[in-house]
């Protein structure tokens, strides 16, 4: 697998011997985002299949230039794919492609694969379409739903303007009106012809009023040769990143379905490639007016973006972003690329990390869950990135997370004296023990939010037509309420008894930020003001936050417009405004101080549960 640029899209070439490839062509938006560990892995598992592979970025998208306010955004996309088909063919050496495409993806594939049917005939070998979108029409109304419903039950306290240029705001992405336009004109069924002699279609929802039964039946009667099967693995796959899984089966079929394209013709071995690791040439392009390296860190073990000014003599300042849950390094909306990027124009380089388990990281799991992502081994990932921009040259780390990266960094500032400073956006747990691991499927929203959810007319409207299932949201309403009593009472006893309370997640939270503010690790913590965050910090500290008077290096600040994910483009907007603010002040303090030596509270020592030490390595219980 090495990284690819081709027209300011990025991509990832998997080599094998065949001369049929394949060309991976993403949804959009958070179902790319939900979806990418499994395109990762269908890409590996058609490689060792005999299959050279392309997967990569539309133009606007992931880590490729541009943004999603370029017009033409469909346009550009097929454009994109017509230059991977010609990358792959240059580089593989392979004679055909099969295109491959998921939900929107399989839709710009049918429509690349008429462009290219159009110039060489022969060229395309075959169609792979997953879940494909048939009716643009339909498509966008199934995405209005999904951010009606997220709207409705996780921000209910936010009041969101519509925006009336017809664009259309999906979970973190933004369409276009023109993108808007040309989907709702859009419907496969109503094209001539099929661009390509096979063809896979793998239907999410079978029935007798399928569309991609009636798309199979047209390209029959074209003389195409189809193969519709069901794609019952789906759901499993298309939910949050942490969450999603690989579909295993329906890789098989792909996989299996493909094959005769491999048996058909093999080269010799493909050409080998340095292992990943700091002895390979790295990748470096100029995009969106800032230079970008492609880096293996950690003894090859993680990889990761270096975002650099376009010109030479950047600060020694430099901004480490962890993965966000099981999202891959881009983040959600792009929030890491464009953060990098508008922190380099800035002058300061920056590093959005893939930890060993995830995104383009050489080896990553096939599978993820909640604990994982809060597992130490993510730790000892980031602190080891932290060890590696320090021996790059520079003086000063920050680290900047959101959620279970806030987490991330939280600890491994904890532990490691290397970093210098911490923006934490919406850090809902200071610390991870079995109690949340057992809860880890409950529904979270804060108290503020429960209120809000329950003042808005159209959750009653919903309720009403069935549409709201009430036992589950109160009884994780119950047992939030009985966990945090038992906490707080557990706390109220050791306090009474005169005894040391780090054996409690309160007590651990106030002894990390007296050792934070001790070593002058400058702290901020951005929240939603209903963020299920702030309530946890306000568990810790104090309802005002009064166990932290005094700690000059820790701040917290609550924004009205802060959803807990930044799906809101005003969400990211204000964390890049306050990272940038907080950069500043670092600049302008100048030279840098030595790492403070961490206390002995904060080294990190497994076993004996409920020690402070313990905690900070996150095996101590509640």
């Amino acid at each position: 697998m090495k990284p690819v640029l081709f027209e300011g899209c990025a991509g990832w070439l998997h080599e094998a011997a065949g001369t049929t490839g394949v060309v991976l062509c993403n949804p959009h938006g958070h179902e790319a985002m939900w979806s990418h560990r499994a395109f990762r892995h269908l890409a590996a598992d058609l490689a060792a299949g005999g299959l050279p592979v392309l997967r990569f970025d539309y133009p606007g998208t992931g880590d490729s230039a541009g943004s999603d306010a370029d017009g033409e955004h469909i346009a550009w996309c097929v454009h994109g794919i017509l230059g991977a088909v010609a990358v792959l063919r240059e580089q593989a050496g392979v004679s055909r492609v099969v295109l491959c495409g998921l939900r929107l993806g399989a839709t710009l594939a049918v429509l690349a694969a008429e462009a290219l049917a159009a110039r060489e005939p022969d060229v395309v070998a075959g169609l792979v379409l997953l879940a494909p979108v048939v009716s643009g029409r339909a498509y966008l109304r199934e995405l209005r739903a999904l951010h009606t419903s997220w709207v409705n039950n996780v921000i209910p306290d936010i009041e969101l303007t519509p925006p009336t240029d017809g664009s259309l705001e999906v979970l973190a992405y933004r369409f276009q009106p023109d993108t808007v336009t040309t989907l709702e004109g859009l419907r496969l069924t109503r094209r001539r012809g099929c661009p390509a002699p096979r063809v896979l279609l793998l239907d999410a929802w079978p029935g007798a009023a399928s569309p991609v039964a009636e798309m199979g039946t047209l390209y029959r009667g074209s003389g195409a040769e189809v193969t519709l099967g069901t794609f019952g693995e789906y759901p499993g796959m298309m939910q949050a990143a942490e969450y999603a899984q690989v579909p295993e089966s329906a890789w098989q079929a792909v996989l299996a379905w493909v094959r005769p394209a491999v048996a058909a013709g093999r080269r010799g071995a493909a050409p080998g490639l340095p292992a990943p690791g700091n002895e390979s040439p790295a990748l470096e392009c100029e995009v969106d007016g800032v230079r970008e390296q492609r880096v293996w860190l950690d003894r090859g073990r993680q990889f990761g973006i270096l975002c650099h000014p376009a010109r030479r003599g950047a600060s020694d300042v430099a901004v480490l972003f962890p993965n966000t849950g099981g999202n891959h390094h881009v983040g959600d909306g792009r929030v890491f690329v464009s953060l990098s990027r508008e922190l380099a124009r800035h002058g300061v380089t920056a590093l959005r990390l893939d930890l060993s388990t995830l995104g383009d990281s050489p080896a990553p799991a096939r599978q993820m869950s909640i604990p994982a992502v809060y597992a130490q081994s993510a730790c000892d990932d980031a602190s080891a990135a932290v060890d590696w921009l320090r021996a790059q040259g520079y003086k000063r780390i920050v680290m900047s997370g959101v959620c279970s990266g806030a987490f991330i960094s939280l600890h491994v500032a904890l532990r490691n004296p290397g970093v210098n400073g911490l923006v934490l956006a919406n850090l809902a747990k200071f610390r991870w023990d079995d109690a949340d691991t057992a809860a880890v499927n409950e529904r979270v929203q804060s108290m503020r939010g429960y209120v809000a959810a329950v003042r808005r007319v159209q959750n009653w409207q919903r309720l009403w037509r069935g549409q709201v299932k009430v036992w589950p949201i109160l009884s994780g309403f119950a047992r939030r309420c009985t966990r945090r009593v038992a906490q707080r009472c557990a706390a109220a006893v050791v306090r009474w008894r005169g005894g040391d309370d780090t054996t409690t997640v309160t007590g651990f939270a106030r002894a990390a930020m007296r050792e934070l503010d001790r070593r002058g690790v400058q702290t901020d913590f951005l929240y939603g003001m209903s963020d299920i965050g702030l309530e946890e910090a306000k568990d810790r500290f104090g309802s005002n936050l009064e166990a932290l008077q005094g700690l000059g290096n820790i701040r917290v600040r609550t924004l009205p417009t802060f959803d807990h994910s930044l799906f809101l483009a005003d969400s990211r907007a204000a964390l890049g405004a306050h990272l940038v603010r907080y950069i500043e002040v670092q600049l302008a303090r100048g030279e840098p101080v030595e790492p403070v030596e961490v206390s002995e509270v904060s080294e990190v020592s497994e076993g004996s549960a409920g020690a402070l030490a313990d905690a900070v390595s996150g095996t101590a219980s509640a």
